[in-house]
């Protein structure tokens, strides 16, 4: 079961509850990120995770994009998925540059501060919403359950784990995502956030689980439990070479017509999977023309 959301309803179809083991996509992208600070991996870490269970709750061509800025509005994360499961997540190029002496040191919470935000633009192409809040618990898990409190007035939980290895590599990562529906009892919410919380570790193995366990241990934990599916989430950049030949136009002449008179490629790199595309000088010239 890993890389996979498993959909369900309880409480009689009063609450849904999605939940997903995602370490091995969660280590892809952070391998891809370069990072070795094990507070900033924790900032993107849990953000994407978040996201890639949210993205079982999307239809159609609908995608979620969440970005954050800290209360320093130059350090900023971002991550998206879509309906189909596919998600990318990265740090901005200033976050990836700050002080070693002040990174190195900071916790999570401090990274984001008393005037940290969330804005969330959620839709298809021809019908979005946009939504801010603020970061109140600087713990990113729960900042994002108030976005959902606050701008859909739906109560919400959502929890992620991550654990590290000595080497800073992902050892596990697991999210949950339980929101009450039309009619819910207010006080579900707190039903499923102590199960969750006392039976940790099922949430923590759901790999060592097949379909048939996980709804068996399901039926013993809460009441009236239905499957409703299963989902798969993955790493997709979607980036090309031919997006960045704007990156190109963005030079100046002088600086294109050097690469072109010393025969030299200019490379650029993809900020979300590091990917890097060469222009040969002879693509150069032809934007010249």
């Amino acid at each position: 079961m890993k890389n996979t959301i498993v959909k369900t309803l309880i409480y009689d179809k009063q609450v849904r509850l999605f939940f997903v083991d995602n370490t091995i996509i969660i280590n892809d992208i952070l391998r891809l990120n370069k990072e070795t600070n094990k507070t900033l991996k924790l900032t993107l870490g849990k953000t994407i995770s978040v996201v890639s269970l949210i993205s079982g709750t999307l239809k159609g061509d609908q995608r979620i994009s969440l970005h954050m800025t800290m209360s320093d509005p130059k350090y900023k994360i971002f991550a998206d998925a879509d309906a189909k499961g596919n998600v990318r997540g990265y740090l901005n190029g200033e976050l990836l540059k700050a002080p070693y002496d002040y990174i190195n040191k900071i916790s999570l919470e401090r990274l984001i501060g008393n005037k940290g935000t969330i804005r969330v633009i959620k839709g298809s192409a021809i019908n979005q919403f946009t939504g801010i809040t603020d970061m109140p618990y600087r713990n990113i898990v729960d900042d994002i359950s108030h976005y959902f409190i606050q701008s859909e007035q739906t109560q919400t939980y959502i929890g992620a784990n991550i654990g590290f290895g000595n080497d800073n590599c992902v050892l596990f990562s697991n999210a949950i995502f339980a929101q009450l529906l039309p009619g819910a009892k207010p006080d579900l919410i707190n039903h499923v956030k102590h199960t969750v919380n006392t039976n940790r570790e099922f949430f923590t193995n759901l790999n060592k689980y097949s379909k048939n366990n996980i709804d068996k241990k399901l039926s013993e934990l809460f009441k009236d439990v239905k499957v409703i599916g299963y989902s798969p989430v993955q790493f997709f950049c979607g980036c090309s070479k031919e997006m960045f030949f704007g990156m190109l136009h963005s030079l100046s002449e002088n600086e294109l017509k050097q690469a072109i008179n010393n025969k030299e490629a200019i490379d650029t790199a993809c900020q979300i999977c590091g990917r890097t595309y060469s222009f040969s000088y002879n693509e150069i010239q032809g934007i010249l023309k």
